[in-house]
């Protein structure tokens, strides 16, 4: 179906119970003309050398570039290609006592203490973001992820643990140095609590997973799959919330991310790596925001969860219509974004 033929058409998320209208009609092919990035200058960048002047200290956690000529043992923090730091501006702050903060339940104005920690994590080089690693780079990005999630989910006050990457400023970004960032809460967000409420009462309605249904349901549409691997499937959702949204799920039932194997690491690695460099080279590096979806620490989700990586390009604008509404409006078919981008890979 060619993109000038297809109606604007309302769909149905199945897990989050959510409308979104793919309005194809709207809009031709979202492009990001040439000319019109701009790269911020390597000086007086801090994430270029985070250490410099004393600052920052040393890392929480650091792994070595994946090549060279030096052996595991004899690099030093100078060989650095990935580091978690503490972000000098935190969203929430450590909590002062041995106990946990508790929620405030006011009938108007309900509260809990913003505990939690806020990490940033860095990649070289400045120019280089994920889309431009290769698969060693990528799952080395993996590992620190996984790493800095086992370390911080330790904390017996932390309900969820989320990972995230802002790409420009246009996705958010207040410094264009490829960084994620590493936030937890003391309570589950409701983006994650509306998606663990969606697959429950799937799980209880039809006795199995909803993102595993899924799956297999877009294997037989052959339609909406951007990319396969032995261990994770990439789709273009059928209720995408923008244009050229993209979900990589791994293809064996999981609930936690953190749980993945060293294999799993290098798979979604050389997903990513697809992924992020056709994104890359069809919009011409867009802006993008990607999160991971991951069942909250100690929850007993583990049936019916599947933890997944969601992964939005910035290249629209919130009006009228989404804010008024509620509804999520993708201008470009994600049967035409898997076709375009399995081109690229």
């Amino acid at each position: 179906m060619k993109l000038k033929d297809q109606k604007s058409e309302l769909r149905k998320d199945i897990v989050s119970g959510e409308w979104v209208l793919v309005a194809a009609g709207r809009a031709k092919r979202p492009q990001v003309k040439k000319g019109v990035v701009v790269k911020e200058s390597k000086k007086g960048c801090p994430f270029e050398n985070p250490q410099a002047k004393g600052q920052n200290g040393d890392p929480l956690f650091w792994l070595p570039r994946p090549s060279g000529a030096k052996t595991q043992a004899k690099k030093t923090l100078k060989d650095w290609f990935v580091q978690a730091i503490p972000n000098k501006y935190p969203a929430v702050f450590n909590h002062p006592t041995e106990s946990c903060p508790e929620i405030s339940p006011q009938h108007m104005a309900s509260s809990i203490d913003g505990y939690g920690s806020h990490e940033v994590v860095i990649t070289r080089d400045h120019d280089r973001s994920i889309g431009k690693m290769n698969t060693a780079e990528a799952q080395l990005v993996i590992e620190t992820y996984v790493a800095r999630y086992r370390a911080i989910s330790q904390d017996t006050c932390t309900r969820y643990v989320h990972i995230f990457h802002n790409h420009k400023r246009e996705a958010g970004a207040s410094i264009m140095h490829p960084h994620s960032q590493i936030i937890s809460f003391p309570i589950v967000p409701p983006d994650i609590n509306h998606s663990i409420e969606g697959s429950r009462q799937y799980f209880k309605k039809h006795k199995s997973c909803v993102h595993c249904a899924m799956m297999a349901w877009e294997r037989s549409q052959k339609k909406r799959i951007v990319a396969e691997n032995r261990d994770f499937i990439a789709v273009a959702p059928y209720a995408s919330r923008v244009s050229f949204e993209v979900r990589i799920y791994p293809r064996k039932h999981g609930a936690h991310f953190e749980r993945i194997s060293n294999a799993q690491k290098f798979s979604l690695a050389e997903m990513m790596s697809w992924v992020f460099g056709s994104l890359l080279k069809e919009l011409n590096d867009p802006a993008y925001n990607f999160f991971i979806h991951t069942t909250p620490v100690a929850d007993g989700a583990s049936d019916h969860y599947h933890w997944h990586i969601e992964i939005l390009p910035a290249i629209g604008h919130l009006a009228g219509l989404e804010l008024g509404t509620g509804i999520d409006v993708a201008t470009f078919p994600p049967e035409e974004v898997a076709s375009l981008l399995k081109k690229r890979i």
